[in-house]
């Protein structure tokens, strides 16, 4: 049994540390790439895009921030979680 609470946290911190990637949607239902989490100052969100690029996106132009993993796949973005073949 101790073995088991000593691992749960491990485990979930390796569930949790996975999400990398993250995706911007904006108000215009377009959405954005980024690498790594966006970081929020003085109501401008600051990120890295997909080619690696330092990023801003203004706070009233963004509706919602997530996990690429849980991002829905929206034709009109071109934005894909996983590149056509």
């Amino acid at each position: 049994m101790k073995n088991i609470c000593s691992l749960l946290p491990l485990g979930l911190l390796l569930v949790t540390g996975c999400a990398r990637n993250y995706t911007i949607a904006l108000t215009n239902g377009t959405q954005l790439g980024a690498q790594g989490k966006p970081h929020f100052k003085d109501g401008v969100y600051y990120f890295k895009d997909a080619n690696g690029r330092d990023t801003s996106v203004a706070a009233g132009r963004v509706s919602q921030i997530g996990p690429a993993s849980s991002a829905k796949q929206d034709e009109k973005s071109g934005f894909y979680n996983s590149p056509s073949k």
